[in-house]
């Protein structure tokens, strides 16, 4: 089994190991097709976080399902599958306080990770870390599963009304697919702010957003001229800078609701929270991906999305 192993910050390797981790009770292994890159594994790989503390690597993945164990629930062998929490067990504190993406740490979730070619992933009657996937989504796709889910929960935490204009700093996946679901969920507009052309380019090429800009004068000036002089109902923070965590507080309205979306490794000098009073702000973190089923006890909100 070959994998990418991280040794410490900024060191990888590829390994080979002639065996496959023993199959553990409660989880399913999975044959890894595809694997996205979080923000996460960026912190891991250049040291902002302490590598002996994590237990996998690789998180946003898809795959076929190979083998199962007694104590697992929901899955055989040859069902495709994507990493996507779903259940948690409801009877913890944070389940019973609002907070089932908390349930329980990732590291009891996989070993060893998305980045390798077969990584165990529980999966049991009261926590489960995988989600089918419908035939219409392609195995590179479906690993987008997992981080659409966090927008989502983006989306779920704005607790956006119908017309409500929305400003979304940062044209990574968390932003742009949060963008798009804040527009579908009804948004009167949504505009995406990045400083990148590549990627503002490739943002407007959707036809989705109202306006893709930049982060300067001119960018404000059109947020301006589409939300208004007040500012946006909502603000999306997705970019993991510090600094610009100061302007979307300044970009909100009176009244209005930002939306920090990011992990950040740095601090804002001479940070200045009085627009938070002045403005009657409420900030709102949003972590994870939304464990909200359906009635039906299904987890297949994020489908519409893609």
């Amino acid at each position: 089994m070959k994998k990418i192993a991280l040794l410490a910050g900024g060191k990888l390797e590829l390994q080979n190991q002639e065996k496959d981790i023993a199959l553990q009770d409660g989880m399913v292994r999975i044959h890894v097709s595809a694997c996205g890159i979080c923000g996460s594994d960026l912190s891991l790989l250049s040291g902002k976080r302490d590598v002996t503390k994590e237990l996998y690597f690789g998180h946003e993945f898809s795959g076929i399902v190979t083998e199962v164990s007694d104590g697992s629930v929901g899955f055989k062998p040859g069902m495709r599958v994507a990493s996507e929490l779903s259940r948690t067990c409801g009877r913890c504190w944070h389940c019973l306080n609002g907070l089932p993406e908390y349930c329980r740490s990732m590291n009891d979730a996989m070993t060893p990770g998305g980045f390798t070619e077969s990584t165990l992933v529980r999966s049991t009657s009261d926590y489960a870390f995988l989600s089918p996937i419908p035939d219409t989504l392609d195995d590179v796709t479906a690993a987008l599963m997992e981080p659409t889910n966090c927008a989502y929960q983006i989306a779920m935490k704005s607790q956006l009304k119908p017309g409500d204009n929305v400003v979304v700093y940062g044209l990574g996946a968390m932003g742009i697919i949060a963008a798009i679901i804040l527009k579908r969920l009804g948004a009167g507009a949504v505009v995406c702010v990045g400083r990148r052309p590549a990627r503002q380019e490739k943002a407007r090429q959707t036809g989705i957003f109202d306006a893709v800009v930049g982060n300067d004068e001119e960018g404000k000036a059109v947020i301006r001229e589409i939300c208004g002089e007040r500012g946006a109902d909502i603000v999306i923070e997705a970019t993991g800078s510090p600094q610009v965590l100061s302007e979307a507080m300044l970009t909100a309205r009176y009244g209005g609701r930002v939306v920090v979306a990011s992990v950040y490794h740095g601090t804002i000098p001479e940070f200045d929270p009085l627009p938070v009073f002045r403005r009657e702000l409420t900030i709102v973190g949003a972590k994870g991906p939304s464990t909200f089923l359906r009635s039906d006890g299904s987890s297949e909100v994020v489908y519409q999305c893609f």
